[in-house]
């Protein structure tokens, strides 16, 4: 199963959000469920380095991403997040199509 787990300040706002595992649904190579998730996340990423010129420091290797967003100002913050939410509905729709090999964790941080 892929799972993934999305990371927010108390706000609501992303912070990070790590991708592991495989799907499981087909033989490597012909897994449209492990491809599904990896355009989606490199979509978000890439969309974010490339329309917006923020870099995202990202840890990857195979079946594997785990992205720090950082902190930004402003509409930039408002943009790079947008992009973020809309990766998140993405994952979120295929999670809830393929419950069986994918699932999305969505934890809010409580400050004390």
């Amino acid at each position: 199963m892929i799972k993934v787990n999305v990371h927010r300040d108390p706000q609501g706002r992303i912070v990070s959000f790590r991708v592991h595992g495989h799907a499981g649904f087909a033989n490597a190579g012909n897994d449209i469920i492990c491809a599904a998730v990896s355009i989606l996340v490199q979509n978000g990423v890439n969309s974010i380095e490339t329309l917006l010129n923020v870099r995202i420091p990202d840890a990857s290797r195979d079946g594997f991403v785990e992205c720090e967003i950082p902190s930004l100002e402003g509409r930039v913050s408002d943009q790079v997040q947008l992009l973020l939410e809309s990766m998140v509905y993405g994952l979120r729709s295929l999670a809830e199509e393929y419950p069986k090999h994918v699932s999305v964790a969505d934890k809010r941080r409580i400050e004390l």
